[in-house]
């Protein structure tokens, strides 16, 4: 009891409030820039984060000699911390408290260690991260749904555990190339939270890239090492997994940017072709790799008035054009995101206020590795997936499950100086794509081997399956094949959010900078339990002769499919209830 007492006050001793600009997109100035973008203090930025030292030091010094007082100021506070302190001691700590109906849930967890950025020569600088993480029952994430926290809790045993926690990176530059390299989070786009391509949610991931910052345009070639896991349940861990990258974002004129972009994602092998600046497509078609999860997208930034932008990111898996009859009957793999940012003029205590809406369509990032001992069979939950969009397990783009949207309204508030308010409502909805497809199709899923599909409507349930659940015959699955299926299915969940985050910094003293704040979330979920599996693996038997099933492989127990359809549905249906859900957090802060 002592002990935990003793970690508690540790806990209640700090937050996070300053890390390294130059490895962390989640860092302060990143929250900047995008505010100096929509007030077109500076030119839109390139979209890989986070940037070397050297763009840091150009976007500040753009931002001092602006003619916005105020925000020079900011500048020049940041400048400061980054560039004539090259040490900062960090403490990031919170205190979870989840209540779900009658029960309630605690956690703690404390980050420290010392953090910064170092420019070492002209052309060269580094980034660091030596923290160590201690972590009270880190079983509980206690998180409102659909929200990730950037790091691991999931290792080790014990209601106390520590864990280390090393980022880094360096950069050099060479006239207007810049060549980075680190281990670290990482976020792209104009969503500079939860983006559709990497997210800065996402785990770290070891990283390598190549730009090329002109005047008004910039060009990325990037390389990121990632970890494969089995096709369902996400065991297995394994490395050999890739995910490359390139980009052109352009800035047309003052009031119009724009960026197109690939990525493609493969693995148990390395293959320097990916590295050359051609569309993928082209690599594909010269390799001989076209299974490889190949995705590209693009983006444009509309700013009609300095205070408002409007950001659009389109992010393309698969198009089927030669089925397209109504959109319901076209394919189409994909996820989208369009928002407006507006910081008003007049209102002094309104910081940004930020309309969003995101959509992910069905089966968008869930790819499935091919086995090729198998002879193109779909690999089963022991095999490596080396196609599907995740690394470690976990999403690398948005949060949100596919065949899901999102709405939410925010605003950022600064009343005095010092106190910071946010205030956010979600609403999101969600549906098993399992639920839409023909009956032929789920008895497929049915009559497979118990654990070798996922029909949860999550990331692991892909278009690949087996016809009438034999394993010498696959295909892609012909609704998903033919149609889109976003959203049509009978049964959705809907998600309500509400959050309130109010901190407050006190003035900065010799001694260091010292803060607090407290969190509250309400969440309302109605139909809870969409994504339970559905229609599990039976494996059973199909006999083509009289085309039924059976349980047995002597054909003599015959099955019902309709029976076993209903009940498989009816199970899954009775599983869902709605939930109500209240999250506190309670943050502490000091700096020095």
């Amino acid at each position: 009891m002592k002990k935990i007492v003793f970690l508690f006050l540790l806990l209640c001793s700090g937050s996070f409030i300053f890390s390294q600009v130059s490895s962390d997109p989640s860092n302060e100035f990143y929250s900047c820039v995008e505010k100096w973008e929509t007030l077109g203090i500076i030119e839109i930025q390139p979209s890989l984060r986070p940037y070397p030292l050297s763009l840091v030091e150009d976007i500040l010094n753009k931002v001092i000699s602006s003619d916005s007082e105020q925000e020079s100021e900011i500048a020049k506070q940041i400048f400061q911390k980054t560039f004539n302190r090259p040490w900062n001691v960090m403490v990031n700590a919170q205190v979870n408290v989840q209540q779900q109906e009658n029960d309630f849930l605690m956690n703690m967890r404390a980050k420290y260690g010392v953090e910064g950025d170092i420019k070492l020569f002209d052309n060269c600088s580094a980034g660091y991260q030596l923290d160590f993480l201690t972590a009270v029952k880190p079983d509980y994430e206690l998180l409102p749904s659909y929200r990730a926290t950037p790091y691991y809790m999931a290792d080790g045993y014990g209601k106390i555990k520590n864990y280390l926690e090393i980022d880094g990176n360096f950069a050099a530059g060479f006239g207007d190339f810049v060549f980075l390299t680190g281990i670290n989070h990482n976020s792209f786009g104009p969503f500079y939270s939860d983006s559709l391509v990497l997210s800065d949610n996402a785990k770290h991931t070891a990283n390598f890239a190549l730009s090329y910052y002109g005047n008004n345009w910039a060009f990325t070639e990037a390389m990121f090492i990632l970890n494969a896991t089995n096709a369902v349940n996400f065991e297995n861990k394994l490395p050999n997994k890739w995910l490359m990258l390139h980009s052109v974002d352009v800035n047309l004129t003052d009031w119009l940017s724009g960026s197109f972009y690939e990525t493609v994602i493969y693995g148990n092998r390395f293959d320097p072709s990916y590295l050359i600046p051609m569309f993928y497509m082209v690599t594909q078609g010269v390799t001989g790799y076209a299974d490889d999860n190949l995705l590209m997208g693009g983006t444009l930034v509309f700013r009609p008035m300095k205070g408002l932008e409007w950001d659009m990111d389109l992010y393309l898996d698969d198009i089927g054009f030669t089925s397209l009859k109504t959109y319901k009957d076209m394919r189409i793999r994909c996820a989208g995101a369009t928002g407006i940012k507006y910081i008003p003029k007049n209102l002094s205590a309104v910081k940004m206020l930020k309309l969003n809406y995101t959509m992910m369509s069905p089966y968008m990032y869930s790819h499935v590795q091919y086995d090729d001992v198998s002879y193109g069979h779909p690999a089963a939950m022991t095999k490596p997936n080396y196609q599907i969009y995740t690394t470690s397990g976990y999403a690398l783009g948005t949060s949100l499950e596919p065949n899901s949207d999102r709405v939410s309204l925010s605003a950022e508030l600064k009343p005095v100086e010092g106190l910071n308010i946010n205030i956010g409502g979600t609403l999101i909805r969600h549906a098993n794509v399992s639920e839409g497809l023909t009956d032929k199709e789920k008895l497929s899923y049915l009559a497979s081997a118990p654990d070798y599909f996922s029909t949860d409507g999550s990331i692991t349930q892909h278009p690949i399956y087996l016809e009438n659940g034999d394993s010498s015959v696959y295909g892609y699955m012909p609704s998903a094949w033919n149609k889109m299926m976003f959203l049509t299915q009978d049964t959705i969940e809907y998600t309500v959010q509400a959050d309130l985050d109010v901190s407050y910094d006190f003035p900065e003293t010799k001694y260091g900078k010292f803060g607090i704040g407290l969190g509250y979330t309400f969440e309302y979920i109605h139909n809870y339990g969409v994504g339970n599996q559905m229609f599990p693996g039976q494996g059973w038997f199909y006999n083509s002769s009289d085309e039924k099933f059976y349980k047995d492989a002597g054909f003599t127990n015959e099955v019902d499919t309709a029976a076993e359809l209903d009940a498989a549905y009816n199970n899954w249906k009775s599983s869902l209830k709605d939930l109500m859900h209240h999250y506190l957090r309670l943050n502490f802060s000091y700096s020095f």
